[in-house]
């Protein structure tokens, strides 16, 4: 080896050994000031939310406060015609805390929709300790956000929002608020996961529109409607909800589906969505019997009459696959996809119909609560299926001559007691423990009487043009 050579390997082992004696504790330094800067940098546009609000309640029940602590009920004089006095309705005062974030100078502020829900009365309070009494300006149950606005007497200083379309799983975050009313608290963390679906949870409280971000950062109590951010401080999400009994499991709404949202809540007071109109489930059960090549896209299990799907000549048993340039995953895939464009919207179909590939041509209408409760009622479940009259419309879709009498399965929950036994949406239940059923109200009766013995619980039912089938429901404890 020539002495040029050595020479340089020994200069490269020296700059090597100094570099990492010199600054093994400076790289972690500079990371803790990283993390210290976030909350200089991001700390002043978070603001602390107090909700109150009245609810209904009643006052105490003194026979039944000695009742319940095995106390002898005193004795009462009442009138012989009187009738006893039923215990006064009150209203009671109730206070609930979040976070927020400032959205623009002006004093607009984003936070969840759960979190200023029924509120009577808003306070923000800034980060210099000004307190605003705030306005409601728009709200989004689907997505869980709302918009707040205050007139600030200060300089405000919004938050800068990041891509969460960029954003990878280990990346460092932190979420900023109100953790159990304690103002201010910093957590950290690493982003755990994206693109959380159906959290059912989530869904039953009005969170239709999900693709979360998941994180350990500590979301508490409080936290919610604060901003989630990442290591440079741009705001990468909205603190939404923790999984309760879970250790540091956390979810945040995309920022990208606020730089949606957001805007058309200030603009228009409301958020305008496509609608298709069909009800769909994943159809990964189902894709070896409709010969699909791969299970994917969103099985059609009912059309909604006058709707968008409807007037296109959508049909039960269709699997919609693509939508223009898009392919479609799931059933929530469809949701997002339909959802994303303006009503209006002309779309091309691409639909899987006995065996082949159907083009199809859909003028979006627009999606709405008040037309989706109208148009998807709820239905009474029963070992999570949920259950609806089995109509002429759904006698055609499925085949069924008028002789057939029973209740259609409207959705199955996956790892019930109803999906254990095989049961599918569309079959026809026919008989519950040997007795017939011939509307939505005898199923009900019978399975609520059946439900009390905790007893397995036969089934006859009807697939398509198929002969009835006979299974059984295990008691789930």
């Amino acid at each position: 080896m020539s002495k040029h050579i050595t020479k340089k390997v020994i200069l490269t082992l020296c700059l090597w050994m100094a570099f990492f004696h010199k600054t093994e504790a400076d790289i972690l330094e500079e990371i803790e000031n990283r993390f210290v800067e976030i909350h200089t940098k991001v700390g002043p546009s978070v603001v602390s939310i107090e909700r109150e609000a009245l609810v209904s309640g009643f006052g105490i029940d003194r026979d039944e406060l000695f009742r319940r602590f095995g106390l002898p009920v005193p004795d009462k004089e009442v009138a012989p015609d009187s009738k006893t006095p039923q215990t006064p309705e009150i209203k009671q005062k109730v206070y609930g805390t979040g976070s927020g974030f400032l959205y623009s100078k002006e004093g607009y502020i984003v936070t969840n929709n759960h979190v200023i829900e029924g509120a009577e009365k808003i306070t923000v309070k800034t980060y210099s300790g000004k307190k605003y009494t705030a306005e409601i300006v728009a709200t989004d149950s689907e997505s869980d956000l709302a918009v707040l606005k205050i007139n600030p007497e200060e300089d405000l200083l919004p938050a800068i929002l990041g891509d969460s379309d960029s954003l990878k799983v280990g990346q460092f975050v932190a979420a900023i608020g109100s953790a159990r009313g304690l103002e201010g608290s910093v957590s950290y963390g690493h982003i755990s996961a994206l693109g959380r679906e159906n959290l059912r949870d989530l869904q039953i409280q009005g969170l239709t529109f999900q693709h979360l971000i998941q994180t350990d950062a500590g979301i508490n109590l409080g936290n919610s409607g604060g901003p989630l951010v990442n290591i440079r401080g741009e705001v990468i999400g909205v603190n939404v909800a923790l999984m309760m009994g879970a250790n540091r499991i956390g979810f945040a709404i995309p920022i990208n589906t606020v730089k949606k949202v957001v805007p058309q809540l200030i603009e228009q007071g409301k958020v305008s969505r496509g609608y298709l109109g069909v009800a769909v489930t994943d159809v990964e059960r189902f894709y070896n019997a409709l010969d699909l090549p791969e299970p994917r896209g969103a099985f059609v299990k009912k059309v909604q009459e006058d709707t968008p799907a409807f007037h296109a000549g959508l049909q039960v048993y269709d699997v919609i696959l693509k939508i223009e340039d898009k392919d479609i995953e799931n059933a929530q895939d469809l949701v997002n996809t339909v959802s994303s464009y303006p009503p209006g919207t002309e779309v091309k179909l691409q639909v899987w119909r006995n065996g082949n590939v159907v083009p199809f041509v859909v003028v979006l209408g627009e999606r709405s609560l008040a037309l989706a409760s109208s148009k998807l009622p709820i239905k009474p479940k029963f070992f999570g299926m949920s259950l609806g009259e089995l109509t002429d419309k759904d006698r055609e879709q499925l085949d069924l001559g008028e002789e057939i009498k029973g209740v259609l399965i409207d959705s199955i929950e996956p790892g019930s007691p109803a999906d254990d036994a095989g049961l599918i949406p569309g079959d026809v239940i026919m008989e519950i423990q040997k007795k017939t059923v011939d509307s939505l109200e005898k199923a009900k009766k019978f399975f609520t009487e059946i439900a009390s013995q905790q007893k397995p619980i036969l089934i006859r039912y009807k697939r398509t043009n198929q002969d009835p089938d006979i299974t059984v429901i295990n008691f789930a404890e």
